[in-house]
Formats: structure tokens, sequence, C-alpha cells
């Protein structure tokens, strides 16, 4: 029968123990390295957005790289439930196809919820509720009557629900020549022709009008209720992540830092 030798015995206890302690350590550094953001997460997901601004929400400086409101709530998200984010600049018009393909896992940048666009994503619960913004320039003397009857020529963004909007209103109802409709891959290509006085009335989602008009002489003549609410596009397939981003989302908008945020971006009224 082999009998251990006791200082043998001592000698492995006290390995095991330090072991343990180091395992100890390192559990706790790494714990607290990933609610600080200083280790990566296991999980990355790939995050959509027009590659061209549309203030507040998404701002690109040097290198491409975006800022913004939905920018800072994403990372917020991430931080809390512990996943990493990818930014995917994509244009505006491929960018529902990209994510229908799932060559990326979400899309953000004031997206709203629209009946057309449920029927073929998911959403995250609303986080946003807006109306449409329309502004003139400021050497224009127009008023919300001379819109409704219009007079004039209109700008959107192509492809967003500011163009349905003007679609559904005017142009359809044969109000406004399809002609006087411009749209414009950027909003703020729209915003330099209403200063240049090429279009009488640019309509965009009222906080993009807020922050345009902080930057362009041009100024909001009024708004038009349209219920709209944003929240964060997934692919249908993709119920899990939905969870995920919407469990979140009420950790976010309980917290200090969702009234900051907001403030600090100018969407607290």
């Amino acid at each position: 029968m082999f009998k251990p030798n006791a200082r043998i015995v001592t000698l492995f206890i006290i390995f095991v123990i330090l072991i343990a302690g180091v395992y100890s350590v390192y559990s706790y550094i790494s714990n607290n390295d990933a609610r600080n953001g200083l280790t990566d997460y296991e999980v990355t997901y790939r995050v959509g957005l027009d590659d061209a601004d549309f203030p507040p929400f998404v701002v690109y400086g040097e290198g491409m790289e975006p800022t913004g409101f939905d920018v800072d709530l994403i990372r917020w998200i991430g931080d809390e439930m512990e996943f990493n984010v990818n930014f995917i600049p994509t244009p505006w018009d491929d960018i529902f196809t990209a994510l229908d393909a799932k060559k990326i896992d979400m899309i953000m940048g004031g997206i709203s919820i629209t009946p057309g666009r449920m029927e073929n994503f998911l959403f995250s619960d609303p986080y946003l509720s807006i109306s449409q913004s329309i502004a003139i320039g400021e050497q224009d003397v127009m008023f919300m009557d001379d819109f409704h009857a219009g007079r004039g020529f209109v700008g959107v963004e192509g492809g967003t629900t500011s163009d349905d909007l003007v679609t559904e209103l005017l142009v359809d109802s044969g109000i406004l020549p399809e002609e006087n409709l411009k749209r414009y891959e950027q909003i703020e290509m729209g915003a330099q022709d209403l200063a240049s006085g090429n279009i009488q009335f640019l309509l965009s989602d009222w906080p993009v009008m807020v922050q345009l008009a902080q930057n362009y002489p041009i100024y909001i003549i009024g708004d038009i209720d349209t219920g709209e609410k944003y929240g964060i596009a997934l692919h249908k397939d993709n119920k899990k992540l939905q969870q995920v981003i919407n469990e979140g989302l009420d950790q976010l908008t309980v917290s200090y830092d969702w009234s900051e945020m907001k403030h600090r971006y100018s969407l607290d009224y």
C-alpha cells in the first residue's frame, strides 16, 4: 500500500490553494473589466447604420466612426447585456436587404416601426415617439397652408417615412406634381437646397429637423403628428436577440443615463 509523504501532501495542498486564489483574482478582474468594457465579450452583433449622417441619431466623424444617440444607446445596452457591437455603414436603399440576408444583425439610426416593415422584420420595443416636421428657408415666407396646397417644391430623404407621407398626402391625391417632390440620398443635401431656395419645404423626423435648423439657415413652421415610434429592426428569425435588446432597453429607460442621454441630444421635450 502506497503511503504519500506528508511533506508532498502539504506542498500539494498549498499548490491547490494558490491556484484557487489566482483563479479568484482573475475572475474578479475579468468580471469587473467586462462590466467596464475593458475586455471583449463573447458575442459581437453587427449593427447596420445608414452610411449618411442622420443627426442626432447617427453622425460620422473621421474614418466613418459613428457617434450619436442611437450609437450611444446600443453601446449602453451592449455593456449591460455583455455583447460587443460592430457598426456597419450601409447605403439606405440596401440596408433592409442586408438585414434580410443576415449580413447584419440589426438596423438602427432613427428606424420607424411601420406595418410594412413589421411584416418582414422583428422590432424591439419602441424607445422614442416622433412626428414629422416641416421647415422652410429663412428667406421664404411660406406657411403650413402653402405646404398642404402643394405650393412649391418639397424635399425629403428618399425611401423614408417622410417620403411616404408626402407621397400619400400630396402626390397621390394630385395636389403636388410628382416632379415637385425632390428625393435626396442624404437629408443634409435637402437642407442645403432649402437654404439656397431650390426647394420651398423640407420634411423630416422632428429630432432631425431640430438639429438641421441649428446648422442651416432654415426654420420649422409646423409638425404633422404621424404617431411614429422608433425601434431596432431585427431579422424575423432572431427572437432571442429581440429579447436581449428589449431587456437592455427596459434597464436603460429606468436609469439616470436615459434622461442624461436624451438631454444631451435634445430629445427630452
